[in-house]
């Protein structure tokens, strides 16, 4: 399961015009760079950071009115001797901003082989389709914990935010402990939104994500490994056809909540895996039609807490709720619509 999550594939054509790490040789002094950007009304705007693996680096990257901009940030591996192994070296509490406003098909990424690390990137009025955000931190030893990742998109057509919390490449066993995963997108249309944290072990991870005023939207969260303590929370607000989806493995003591809120056609699907205990998943649509919720405690789960609502709805609305084992709840609260459907299984 070891393995790195590199940033996009635009990063690393983008960081081909990178100039050359921007500390000494080896990176030994070179801590607390700090490196700035800005570029204003061109088209196909390249604009590259790398910096070496050390404590307490800053990058700034601003692109406005321009036309097919791409910007990628890295902060790498190298010069920082992480703990006792020299192979482990990596970047530590690294910070990387990218803003990119009213530009046409922006594309921003960043990479971070780091913990403690903060990554933010805001997208607002990029037209045209195919503006996207990717962010990626890598584990640089067994704990990968106390980054933060934010990335906002508004008045975007056809765009993505993707966000990674990674495993060490170097190390057969990783922990992803105290991060926050945090992305929002506004009036849009065919978008979508996905988090990931992956670690052999996952403690008290958060991820939040939330879509407001668009329709044909996704919103995807997942915890890729058993955990405790773990938090996914989604809304939509005001449009049709949209779906969430929540997946965490086993584990004690994992909460999922998804919030729908107007529109026709939206799906909600949360599942939690074999094994856990104690967990808990909660659905929550009103004002809307014809949606489903779905919500999967696969086998061997128990103590968990399945609760579905759909309130004020009209149309035909559907809830699934799966449980197995033994001391499980599930509970379904359905008002208004017409030939709605609950199903429990336990």
């Amino acid at each position: 399961m070891t393995r790195k999550l590199l940033a996009s594939g635009v990063a690393a054509i983008a960081l081909c015009f990178a100039l050359p790490a921007l500390a000494a040789p080896g990176g030994g002094a070179g801590g607390d760079d700090s490196a700035t950007i800005v570029q204003t009304s061109e088209t196909n705007g390249q604009a590259s950071q790398n910096q070496p693996g050390n404590m307490g680096n800053v990058a700034y990257i601003n692109q406005s009115n321009g036309s097919g901009d791409v910007a990628a940030q890295q902060q790498n591996r190298q010069g920082f001797p992480y703990g006792t192994d020299s192979s482990q070296d990596a970047a530590y509490a690294g910070m990387q901003s990218i803003t990119q406003t009213g530009n046409q098909n922006a594309v921003a990424s960043q990479e971070d082989n780091s913990t403690n690390a903060t990554q933010t990137i805001t997208q607002t009025g990029n037209t045209i389709t195919g503006s996207s955000v990717t962010q990626a931190i890598n584990a640089p030893a067994a704990w990968n914990e106390f980054n933060s990742q934010s990335a906002n998109q508004s008045g975007n057509v056809g765009s993505s935010i993707a966000q990674t919390i990674g495993l060490n490449p170097l190390d057969a066993a990783s922990v992803a402990a105290g991060n926050v995963q945090t992305a929002s997108q506004t009036n849009q249309n065919g978008s979508s939104i996905t988090q990931t944290v992956d670690g052999d072990t996952a403690l008290n991870n958060k991820q939040t994500a939330e879509q407001t005023n668009g329709s044909s939207n996704a919103i995807t969260q997942q915890a890729l490994s058993n955990g405790t303590g773990n938090t996914q929370s989604a809304s939509i607000d005001y449009g049709n056809g949209n779906t969430i989806g929540q997946t965490q493995n086993g584990g004690v003591g994992n909460t999922q909540t998804a919030s729908v809120t107007g529109g026709n056609s939206n799906n909600v699907s949360q599942y939690q895996g074999i094994g856990g205990s104690g967990n808990v998943q909660t659905a929550y649509v009103s004002s809307s039609s014809n949606g489903t919720i779905q919500q999967t405690q696969a086998n061997g789960v128990s103590s968990g807490t399945q609760t579905a609502y759909q309130l004020n709805t009209y149309g035909a609305n559907q809830i699934y709720q799966t449980q197995s084992t033994s001391g499980n709840v599930a509970t379904v609260t359905q008002s208004f619509g017409s030939g709605n459907v609950a199903i429990q299984k336990q």
